[in-house]
């Protein structure tokens, strides 16, 4: 995603946010068509966990990264990285967290 970043584990997005100080979550104030905002904002969180997981994985130098994404819970998302680093496979289980937007690698 073009102009985000991950810092400090965290996603962040130098757009501004029109006066906001976090984005609306979808539900019955915002969306009338509950279901279809459940699937959007998903898509939305499931993009941001695949956008930090990879990143941490890139700064442990990282290469050729692919993740696989699952939902566990109601606020966490599951990311497993494969990758490669100095010619080894290597695989990790990334968490990202809907709610404080920070992923994190577990098990290693």
């Amino acid at each position: 995603m073009a102009g985000r970043r991950v810092q400090h584990g965290r996603l962040h997005d130098p757009r501004p946010r029109q006066g906001l100080t976090h984005a609306p979550r979808a539900g019955p104030a915002h969306c009338p068509i509950h279901a279809k905002c459940g699937r959007a904002a998903w898509a939305d969180d499931e993009d941001d966990a695949k956008d930090a997981c990879k990143q941490i994985a890139e700064n442990r130098d990282w290469d050729d990264t692919k993740a696989k994404v699952s939902k566990e819970g109601e606020n966490r998302i599951v990311v497993t990285m494969t990758g490669e680093r100095n010619n080894n496979d290597k695989e990790r289980r990334c968490v990202y967290n809907t709610n404080s937007k920070e992923a994190r690698f577990v098990g290693d």
